[in-house]
């Protein structure tokens, strides 16, 4: 009897993953840690899917894997589907060139995360239902601080208060340097007469 597949318990996990990212291609070894398998078995689930081949390297289009996961998650067994599309023949290797590869699941920027990550200038509210929005929020989080630390620090940070100073402290002493001035001149002025 054939072991069970690990990762089909999180089918729809993984579908919205691969729905939801901006990456163009996955490796065998993205496939590794997204579906969280040894490469031998990261291997033949690429065997299933037409690839596409990068100098040495095999590459599967994002929306063919999405495919392959939309048709395991609407089957009635999905590993029972899983073992025919085995059984077909062997999908061939996609000759046509590349016109993008994004090598990255999300874009990293303020807009790549979920609507319910709220942030302002020293404050981070994260909105969760289940432990696996959470998650994805601190990941996508995780991703935007990686890419653009600096960028969301000057945005986020917040100024300490020395550094800002009230309207009305600003003009007092901007009068104050006016008067200082005025009454140089004038005794400049005095003394030259």
């Amino acid at each position: 009897m054939a072991r069970p597949v690990s990762w089909l318990p999180r089918l729809p996990a993984l579908a919205r993953a691969v729905g939801e990212s901006v990456r163009s291609h996955y490796a065998c070894s993205d496939l590794e840690r997204l579906f969280e398998v040894q490469p031998r078995s990261a291997q033949m689930l690429m065997s299933l899917l037409p690839t596409v081949r990068i100098g040495r390297s095999l590459l599967v289009e994002r929306e063919v894997l999405a495919g392959l996961l939309a048709r395991l998650t609407a089957a009635d067994d999905p590993g029972r589907e899983l073992q025919s599309m085995r059984a077909e023949a062997k999908p061939p290797i996609v000759r046509r060139k590349l016109r993008e590869l994004v090598q990255r699941d999300v874009a990293a920027g303020e807009s790549s995360l979920p609507p319910h990550v709220h942030l302002e200038p020293g404050a981070l509210t994260v909105s969760f239902t289940t432990v696996e929005e959470l998650a994805t929020a601190l990941w996508r989080l995780a991703i935007l601080l990686d890419e653009d630390l600096d960028g969301f620090a000057s945005r986020y940070e917040l100024v300490p208060e020395a550094c800002v100073e009230p309207a009305e402290a600003a003009a007092e002493r901007a009068d104050a340097a006016y008067l200082r001035e005025w009454l140089a001149s004038q005794r400049a002025v005095s003394r030259s007469s």
